[in-house]
């Protein structure tokens, strides 16, 4: 027992702002392998025979769907719990008592309506800016980040998003993020908010990149199972309406 408080404190001392998602790293894999076994089963069910074949031209589709459902995972469980609540959960574990108490909320928590670097100017102190910058410049860039991934996945998983889409969806969930954070004792930032919808931005950036350099890679990871699938759907849909003419004529 006590080897494992030291490795969870040997954790949290030594890998900074990842010690969430490792804490958080077996329930993470296990829901990103929930969905992964649920949308095999769903094709298995809905393409019959073929869903190796349809799944196998739609594999780098799916991969960045995975790795979506993924990071969306270990976005929940960084920002939708209380501060410092995996490294409690596993610590409460080990000791045979209720781990889930952990994500209890003990108070709510504050919000932040002007961004730092603002305040800074606001409160007379321009100054201690480059003075505090390495204190709150990594946490800025961990925010623009987080949220890289989803502006560079969305176009591929829906052909008709845009820039702008990109940008209000990153902003719209940024929102609902830091209005949930505030009922569960943790701080409601306007700079995670620009941050985080900045990182939607860049991520679109990054993807119209990929698609100059690497054009057949986009394509390609565009493709979908609903369309590969649909020769095989016509392919039924030409042969049932064959054998039901046919039951027709010998009526006839």
């Amino acid at each position: 027992m006590n080897r494992l408080d030291d490795n969870i404190i040997w954790i949290y001392v030594n890998t900074g702002d990842f010690d969430t998602v490792i804490f958080a790293l077996p329930i993470i894999i296990l829901m990103t392998m929930i969905y992964w076994s649920a949308r095999l089963i769903w094709h298995k069910r809905k393409f019959g025979s073929e869903y190796r074949t349809i799944r196998r031209k739609a594999r780098l589709n799916e991969i960045i769907r995975l790795l979506t459902v993924c990071w969306f995972c270990a976005l929940l469980c960084i920002v939708i719990v209380p501060t410092g609540a995996w490294m409690d959960f596993w610590r409460r574990l080990a000791v045979s008592m209720n781990p889930f108490e952990s994500f209890i909320p003990v108070h709510l928590g504050e919000i932040v309506p002007i961004p730092v670097i603002l305040q800074y100017i606001l409160d007379g102190h321009p100054d201690w800016l480059l003075e505090e910058a390495m204190a709150f410049l990594p946490h800025l860039l961990l925010n623009i980040l987080l949220f890289v991934p989803l502006g560079a996945a969305l176009p591929f998983i829906y052909k008709k998003t845009t820039f702008i889409k990109t940008v209000l969806i990153g902003f719209s969930l940024s929102l609902l993020i830091e209005f949930s954070q505030f009922f569960i004792g943790r701080a409601c930032e306007i700079d995670d908010l620009i941050c985080n919808t900045l990182g939607a931005a860049v991520g679109y950036l990054i993807y119209l990149l990929i698609g100059k350099l690497f054009p057949g890679f986009t394509e390609k990871g565009k493709l979908s199972v609903y369309q590969t699938s649909r020769p095989y759907i016509m392919t039924n849909y030409s042969g049932s309406l064959k054998i039901n003419n046919e039951r027709e004529m010998r009526i006839v």
